[in-house]
């Protein structure tokens, strides 16, 4: 019976492993950007926009077009005219009045009703072509959404990126923290041997016991900053927080070498080539090029609206009754044009006029700053390019020379040339050349594709 509850409590105990480690989600670059690009806030706000510039285009359409309206009426109206305003009216008239005769009597009554139905259609004919000019302003409008959206996704790609790259990096560290609390643990076992065997003191096993306390506490914070970025990779990547993952570590090589290195940095070094790609792929500067042609299209309309009179056509067909039976007996049909030209508006049109030349103005100043930021932007990223090049190459050399430092104190330390002090201070400079290796490893990757997005090359 205590085998079987045993054998019970194992089985719950495996099972609930297994579901663990089968939650876990194994979380790549690609999948993670495909996720935010999705569903990210801002594409999904710059995609509506798009959808309802559409409808507005069609609006304006719609509006070249005559208009057409139905309208219904009824009216019921009382006129009551006393004796004094009777003989104002009649005067000294007698040949009767209806069935009065000769006598005009006090007041009359009198009770009507008006039954009007009516067609009217009204059609702009000209007003210096703005209507044409407003469905070419909504297009470009819409132009630049379409331009505003792919210029979001890479801003997501870009954080995605970013974040992806800090997890590996964090990921690098922590391997490197735990190999390095192993490495203490062996030490101090090794440490306890030799106090045993009477080679090393008591002081010996404190000090190195201290340094794996050490050792730990870095580790525990290095897993905590590990967590923390993942953590910041699913809520930029907008997935289910509830879940567990695991990051892919292949997307992104650990190690490069000094022939790629060298040879992406010389291939990339000239940065007017690089600017003159980024001004023909960048999408905030397609954007701003837009914003220019919508503020021009709208100065050209503003100064039409002073140059040019607004001509329209109206039609229209009534039928007009004092009863609803013979409301078709009188029918009326009108067909006219109206010409409007504004003299004086309290400066309104001219306003409109001169503020639509600022504008223009300003986008154009916007464009000529944008091209100053890239060209920056790009300078910097060349010069980061070239310093991590040579930072990675004293890297390599630093820890070839700490990796023998740390091997020639290992070895000094069991024969008694030197104390555990040179040991542990050896150790630690070749963790944190290790460190530095791969900070700079994945710093250089991220360059590059920061590079990539300051051209607008950056692909999603």
């Amino acid at each position: 019976m205590r085998i079987i509850k045993l054998i019970s409590v194992l089985c719950v105990i495996t099972y609930g492993l297994t579901n663990v480690y089968a939650q876990v989600t194994e979380l790549n670059f690609k999948s993670a950007v495909s996720n935010a690009v999705n569903t990210n806030i801002n594409v999904i706000k710059a995609q509506n926009s798009i959808d309802a510039q559409t409808v507005t285009i069609k609006g304006k359409y719609g509006a070249l077009l005559p208009t057409l309206s139905f309208q219904g009426s009824w009216q019921r109206s009382n006129q009551v005219i006393t004796g004094n305003a009777l003989n104002n009216i009649y005067g000294n008239y007698t040949g009767g009045i209806g069935n009065y005769g000769n006598q005009i009597p006090g007041s009359i009554n009198q009770t009507g009703y008006n039954y009007t139905m009516g067609l009217r259609s009204d059609l702009t004919i000209f007003n210096g072509f703005n209507n044409y000019q407003d469905i070419e302003l909504s297009k470009k409008t819409r132009d630049n959404d379409y331009i505003l959206l792919e210029k979001a996704k890479q801003d997501i790609v870009l954080q995605i990126l970013s974040d992806y790259i800090t997890v590996l990096r964090n990921q690098q560290i922590v391997i490197i923290d735990s190999t390095t609390l192993d490495n203490s643990r062996q030490q101090l076992y090794m440490i306890k041997q030799f106090v045993e065997a009477g080679k090393k003191t008591i002081a010996d096993i404190y000090n190195e016991d201290a340094l794996v306390a050490q050792n730990e506490l870095v580790l525990e914070q290095a897993k905590n900053g590990l967590d923390k970025s993942i953590s910041d990779l699913i809520f930029d990547a907008n997935l289910q927080q509830d879940k567990a993952y695991s990051v892919a570590s292949s997307d992104f090589s650990s190690d490069l070498s000094l022939d790629y290195v060298n040879m992406y940095v010389q291939q990339n070094s000239n940065v007017d080539l690089l600017v003159n790609t980024a001004l023909r792929n960048r999408y905030d500067y397609k954007s701003s090029q837009e914003i220019v042609k919508i503020n021009e299209s709208s100065l050209d309309m503003a100064q039409n609206s002073v140059l040019f009179p607004t001509l329209s056509g109206y039609s229209t067909y009534n039928w007009v009754g004092n009863s609803f039976q013979n409301i078709t007996n009188t029918k009326t049909f009108a067909l006219g044009l109206t010409l409007s030209f504004p003299i004086f508006e309290g400066f309104s049109i001219d306003n409109q006029r001169q503020l639509a030349e600022i504008n223009v103005k300003i986008s154009n100043e916007d464009v000529n700053q944008l091209k100053k930021n890239i060209t920056n932007s790009i300078q910097k990223a060349v010069l980061d390019l070239k310093s991590l090049d040579k930072q990675i190459e004293i890297t390599e050399r630093t820890i070839k020379s700490a990796e023998q430092n740390k091997l020639l104190a290992e070895e000094s330390y069991k024969v008694g040339l030197q104390t555990l002090l040179d040991v542990q201070t050896a150790t630690i400079n070749y963790d944190n050349a290790l460190i530095n290796k791969y900070n700079l490893i994945y710093n250089f990757q991220f360059e590059q594709k920061q590079l990539e997005y300051f051209q607008g090359l950056l692909k999603y």
